[in-house]
């Protein structure tokens, strides 16, 4: 079943294509997150680890660590994403929003984010 989020139904409606992983790497982890000392090489905060070729396999379908009951991306469904959530931020996140340093993402990274997740998050 395909959930459609209202910025789903926006990029949909502007023919604006949805975000890809390729370009939510290069746009947002590559920028704000893959660092030595955030989510870089080696696994960083959380054992997390951001960078390119891994960080599909980091995110999809695995268990937050920090709200067990939700995974860091789950396909679909921005809204039960924990990564979302700490991007966004909203209220029910442990410890701090990211990127660190900024009350999450610019809202242009955030629903490019957004539409990659509610498009089945896909590895291209």
């Amino acid at each position: 079943m395909l959930i459609l989020t209202a910025t789903a139904l926006l990029i949909a409606c502007n023919g604006e294509k949805p975000a890809t992983l390729t370009e939510v790497q290069a746009q947002i982890f590559d920028n704000s997150c893959a660092f030595s000392t955030c989510h870089g090489d080696g696994g960083g905060a959380q054992g997390l680890s951001l960078t390119p070729g891994v960080s599909y396999g980091e995110l999809v379908g695995v268990a937050a660590e920090q709200v067990l009951n939700l995974n860091l991306v789950e396909p679909g469904d921005h809204e039960n994403s924990y990564l979302w959530k700490k991007c966004a931020p909203t209220d029910d996140i442990v410890a701090a929003a990211m990127p660190e340093g900024v009350d999450g993402l610019d809202p242009e990274q955030l629903a490019r984010l957004e539409s990659w997740i509610d498009n089945g998050a896909l590895d291209d």
